[in-house]
């Protein structure tokens, strides 16, 4: 950057530092598992749904009730 930069200070805030910015790859590639640092479950799914289901019934109860 030069010091004789026109644009306004808030536009210079989001350029970034000089220097090197690469990230160095791996050796080798990485498996999708490790990469995530977790495992894939079909639990979550469930979760969702049962959760989307009882939202909507206690919507339609409050309803219900509300009248």
């Amino acid at each position: 950057m030069a010091d004789s930069d026109t644009r306004p200070m808030r536009e210079r805030a989001i350029d970034p530092p000089p220097g090197h910015h690469e990230v160095p790859m791996p050796e080798k590639p990485i498996e999708t598992t490790q990469a995530r640092q977790g495992v894939t479950l079909g639990r979550m799914r469930w979760v969702l749904l049962i959760s989307l289901i009882l939202v909507v019934l206690g919507f339609i109860l409050s309803a219900v009730l509300s009248t």
